[in-house]
């Protein structure tokens, strides 16, 4: 589906993507993830044609980018992490608006249309306001008009930002959809456990290179660390912090997630009693990299060359 070999993109004297090599294949949610500057953006918007590059080959469709850049356009879509909807136009209207600038006529005008508000649930709100929506139903019409063109590959740069928890459920089911359609995603977004629900594959970049890819499950058995994943029932960021202070071998993954430096027993017994003293709920033990933002944190923090 996305071939892409040795790619080169500098700006001036700052090379953005450093001899990128990826294969992303059919039909399945593929997870982007790299610390802010690691080249995400820019992959992006080569894959898309905002931007050329120096060196390297990329490959839709079995096709040069460079060569067919418009018939593989046509096939795509990327919706940015920015609203791209009129406030002041009802639902069907923006569906309307955006399908004519595309130049998607009659039956198939009908039918994406249909499609689009079948898949995202917008049949109740379709005379409202774009304007008066909610957050996240802003978010799921921004799917739909991402949809119109009935694409193969769809780009999605952080489609939850911004929203509520119930929200961000319900666009993260839809998205798993796109499956059932054949439909390709290449999924960019800073929410690790966004990444874990939805995505069948994942790659790590950073400095411009990927430094891992594959399979998510594979890569979270195999990527052992001699780390300890403790997930907990929800507790405050301050408390969490306030913990690992004390105990320099902790370290704070989320509000519900911490890091042990350590396998001893001895010492896994420890903070479980530490934890169980400050009334905090243990839910899981997981031994080695069973949590993404682990395995994401000691990769980036390492910098080592692609595996």
């Amino acid at each position: 589906m996305i071939s892409i070999k040795n790619l080169v993109k500098r700006y001036d004297d700052h090379c953005a993507l450093d001899h990128l090599d990826m294969r992303i294949g059919k039909g399945i949610i593929f997870g982007l993830l790299g610390p802010n500057g690691a080249g995400k953006t820019t992959l992006i918007s080569v894959l898309n044609g905002l931007t050329g590059f120096q060196e390297g080959t990329v490959e839709v469709f079995g096709a040069p980018l460079d060569e067919k850049l418009q018939e593989i356009r046509r096939r795509c879509s990327f919706i940015p992490q920015s609203l791209a909807l009129y406030d002041k136009l009802s639902v069907m209207e923006n569906l309307q608006f955006f399908a004519g600038i595309q130049q998607i006529a009659g039956s198939a005008r009908r039918d994406n249309i249909d499609f689009a508000v079948s898949v995202n649930q917008l049949h109740s709100m379709l005379d409202q306001k774009a304007g008066t929506l909610s957050g996240g139903q802003k978010r799921r019409l921004n799917l739909a008009i991402g949809l119109l063109n009935n694409p193969e590959i769809l780009y999605l740069d952080e489609p939850t930002v911004g929203i509520d928890p119930e929200s961000r459920n319900n666009i993260l089911d839809t998205i798993r959809t796109f499956k059932e359609y054949d439909k390709t995603v290449i999924y960019t977004s800073h929410y690790m456990v966004e990444i874990e629900k939805i995505c069948d594959e994942v790659a790590i970049i950073d400095h411009g290179r990927i430094i891992l890819q594959g399979g998510l499950e594979t890569l979270l058995r195999e990527e052992g660390t001699d780390a300890v994943i403790i997930e907990l029932g929800y507790s405050s960021k301050a408390k969490l912090h306030e913990l690992v202070q004390k105990h320099a071998d902790l370290k704070v993954l989320g509000a519900a997630t911490l890091m042990l430096h350590s396998q001893k027993a001895t010492r896994v017994g420890e903070i479980l009693a530490v934890l169980e003293a400050d009334n905090i709920k243990v839910k899981q033990v997981n031994y080695g990299a069973a949590n993404l933002e682990a395995l994401f944190i000691r990769l980036t923090k390492e910098g080592r060359p692609h595996v």
